[in-house]
This record gives C-alpha cells, structure tokens and sequence, in this order.
C-alpha cells in the first residue's frame, strides 16, 4: 500500500485558465501529503507551458489525446498510487489554503467514500448524511468534493466511458446499490465548484438526460418506474402546496426579503 494519503486528479483540455486556477489552489493547500497527477487530452493553448512550469511540484502527468472525460479520469485511475483518489478538474478549486486539513482532520473522515459540501458563485451545496435510492435518481454526488479509497476501483473496474456525461454519477449508483461500501458525509464545503463545466452546459443537456435514463434502468430495472411515480406525486404535492394560504404568504415573505 502506498505512503500517500491521498491523489489528487486534475484532467485538463484546452481550458488554461482553469487550470492554472485549480493548481494554484493545490498547490497552496498547508498540507501537502498527496501526490499531483495532470491528465491533459492534448491541449493546443498555453496549459502545456502551465503544467511544465510547475513541474517540479506534479508527479506525474501526460498531454495526449483522449476519447472524453472519463477516459481522461481513468488514466488518473491507473497512474494513482494514493489510498484515497480525488477528482479535481481544471476550474474547480480547494476552498482555501486549509481545505485539505480540515476536510482530513474532520472527526467524520472514514468510510470508503467520504463525500463534503462545496460553494459555487452565489451559494452552496449542503448533501444529506443519509443516502437512499431515490437520492441517486434526483441527484448525485460530487466527485469534486468526494473521497474515493482506491481500492473501490479494483473492486469496480473504473469509469465506463461509454457514458460520456453521467459515468460518474453511473459509478456512485453502482456503488451505492451494490452494499459494500461505507459512504460518509463531512458538512464541510471542501471545493469550489465550477458551474460552467460540461455537466452543466446547455448544449449537452438531452445527452445527459438520454445517459440518465439509461443508467436508471440499468440499475433500477423494475423498480425505476415506481421511482418515477413516487416522484411525480412529490411534484405534485410540492405544486398543491404553493396554493395553500401558508405556501402563498412564504412566497410573498420571500419576495419581501429581496
């Protein structure tokens, strides 16, 4: 087993901005047992001449051309030598220089998928501490924000990159449906999360709603459509409720705040 705590996972393509943001907040971070791995897909702007000049401080990391994200995140997979794996994308940072420390030293740092919070530009996002099926189906987790002890990959096999948006939210499903891992919750914002990434692109949506539907039923099988129902009716009473006079006045409350 490796000496290193921790991996942490940087794929990159074209985006120097981004990248350069995302190492200065590694490189800053106060504790420093980890390793650096940069994936770069064969970048034609300036984030080559970034990752040369900041060599000396990434142990290992490759500019070539690859088949997407995931693909890119695997050869991250393959290159790790941590006990734990983190997947930090070019634009995503560390919440400060302490984040590392405090996520690390954190009385809930345990289980074999330890996932925290993370803030974006005008908020943050708080997960709960308790996962059920129907979590996964509304939501997923943040690989930006998540621990990953490595050995799940052994167990797992790696991204399946015949998903091009959703394998990781594919990786988290059969994770959790297959029982024999602990996921814990750290209320911490560990990352900033950058909103502009691919999962998040307008451009791609009916993909990842077409890659959605397709890992719900494979792991759902029967079941998805009781899911789906169970969801209709919230949305449902959800609606109902904002008729009510107490959704009405919540409403109106909200508006007065602004």
């Amino acid at each position: 087993m490796s000496n290193q705590i921790l991996s942490i996972i940087t794929i990159n393509y074209n985006n120097q901005l981004g990248l350069q943001k995302t190492m200065d907040s590694v490189l800053a971070q106060q504790w420093q047992q980890f390793e650096y791995l940069v994936i770069d897909g064969g970048s034609t702007d300036e984030s080559i001449t970034i990752i040369k000049a900041n060599e000396k401080h990434i142990d290992y990391w490759v500019s070539e051309k690859d088949s997407g994200i995931f693909n890119a995140m695997n050869k991250g997979i393959e290159n790790a030598t941590g006990n734990y794996l983190l997947f930090l994308n070019s634009g995503d940072l560390l919440n400060g220089a302490n984040a590392l420390q405090n996520f690390i030293a954190h009385p809930n740092f345990k289980g074999d998928i330890i996932y925290g919070d993370y803030v974006f530009e005008k908020g943050q996002k708080i997960y709960p501490d308790v996962l059920t099926p129907l979590f996964f189906i509304k939501s997923s987790l943040p690989h930006q924000s998540t621990f990953f002890k490595s050995t799940i990959f052994d167990e797992m096999g790696s991204y399946d990159e015949t998903y091009k948006i959703a394998a990781d939210r594919a990786f988290y499903m059969a994770c959790f449906l297959s029982g024999r891992f602990k996921f814990n919750h750290i209320n911490y914002p560990l990352t900033k999360y950058d909103l502009t990434g691919l999962s998040n692109n307008p451009e791609f949506k009916v993909v990842k709603k077409q890659e959605d539907e397709a890992i719900f039923k494979k792991y759902y099988g029967i079941f998805y459509s009781d899911y789906k129902h169970y969801l209709k009716l919230e949305k449902e009473l959800a609606s109902l409720k904002r008729t009510t006079i107490k959704g009405i006045l919540k409403r109106i409350k909200k508006r007065l705040k602004l």
